[in-house]
């Protein structure tokens, strides 16, 4: 498991890399908030990804499943309590 700073350049490349200036994120996979500098870069029999940093998570990649909390991702819709009920019959 390798930190932002000690990536190869290899990580650095990577389409999915943390951006170089840290921002708050949360992980689709187990919902954890962090800051995205603590995205690691993990090498395994699968090829080398920027992971999820919480033990035990498989989320991986900076913009797959690792968003900015402030992105749309996650932003509340407010519209959600404007849709109608199935169950509710139109008079």
């Amino acid at each position: 498991m390798i930190q932002y700073n000690d990536a190869p350049r290899e990580a650095m490349d990577d389409p999915f890399c943390p951006p170089a200036e840290p921002c708050r994120v949360c992980c689709l996979h187990c919902g954890q908030e962090y800051d995205s500098s603590q995205i690691v870069w993990r090498s395994g029999a699968n090829g080398a990804f920027w992971c999820c940093p919480v033990e035990g998570c498989d989320g991986a990649g900076f913009g797959f499943d690792i968003h900015p909390v402030d992105s749309p991702l996650w932003e509340d819709d407010e519209d959600d309590d404007d849709l109608d009920d199935p169950d509710e019959t139109n008079n």
